[in-house]
């Protein structure tokens, strides 16, 4: 389009519309770009409660670059995924609960907490944190990724490998089945629920749709861009999505949200402030 369109302008301009029509198409629902209702008319409000959720890809991020990146941010609660070193020491002043390589990080008590697992992995992690507004229910999540189907389906030599078709097939249900289990562990919660991690789900996954949609998504509300948190490489093919999300119950509404800086792992950091309303 970056040559389309100018050419047309010069030589052609009665294709001006039809271009244009096609760069919407590929610019808003192919390339995602996100522009929520009111971006250009919200006021600016103040937060009640900062959430950041980061993919820090194991050795990629250390514990003294993360403590950085709390400082600058300053957020209430962090959700960590793929925190492989078993020794993360934090600053004191938070209140931290781990289980493998999830973490979760606090500025206020954690005074319940459990963990959701997939076979030998842990793929979330429930608390329920006491605020001065009261309780409040936080969940960091690490669901499976399509990577592995993917990568098999995605074949360098022949392009599409369909002989793979079974197990992408297989890999897509184990992912169904851990999303619903999830879910219904959210919904457990009757209180003001956070949601926040990697969930190797875009907006426009079945998946997403049918178990994620009901709670409001902070980018896709109140955020402006793409938003892509995830650099991708699949043999041949390389791509960017938004796949890390800040979701929150109607008691907890999102007034701003965008991503973080590169720090090194393959997943940016995202944060969203809340307002409790």
């Amino acid at each position: 389009m970056a040559f389309f369109l100018p050419a047309a302008f010069l030589w052609h301009r009665r294709l001006l519309w039809l271009l244009g029509f096609y760069t919407v198409i590929i610019v808003l629902p192919i390339m995602g770009l996100n522009v929520p209702m009111g971006v250009f008319t919200r006021t600016a409000e103040s937060a009640t409660f900062r959430v950041l959720t980061y993919n820090i890809q194991r050795w990629s991020v250390t514990a003294e670059e993360f403590s950085e990146l709390l400082k600058e941010v300053n957020p209430d609660f962090a959700a960590v995924q793929e925190c492989a070193p078993s020794r993360w020491i934090l600053p004191p002043q938070w209140h931290v609960k781990r289980s493998r390589t999830s973490l979760v990080v606090s500025r206020y008590p954690i005074v319940k907490f459990e963990i959701s697992k997939r076979r030998h992995d842990v793929n979330g992690i429930y608390c329920v944190i006491d605020t001065p507004s009261g309780l409040i229910g936080f969940f960091c999540v690490d669901l499976l990724t399509p990577r592995r189907a993917l990568s098999r389906l995605l074949d360098e030599k022949k392009v599409f490998d369909l002989s793979q078709t079974d197990y992408a097939q297989r890999r897509i249900a184990q992912r169904w089945h851990e999303s619903e289990g999830l879910a219904r562990l959210v919904k457990a919660y009757t209180g003001p629920i956070l949601i926040a991690g990697d969930f190797n789900l875009t907006v426009d996954s079945n998946i997403y749709r049918d178990l994620w949609s009901d709670y409001q998504n902070a980018y896709g509300e109140t955020g402006f861009g793409f938003g892509y948190t995830k650099r991708t490489k699949i043999n041949i093919f390389r791509y960017n999505s938004r796949i890390d999300h800040i979701l929150s119950s109607p008691e907890l509404r999102p007034v701003r949200s965008w991503t973080g800086p590169d720090m090194g792992s393959d997943h940016l950091p995202l944060i969203a402030d809340f307002v409790l309303n």
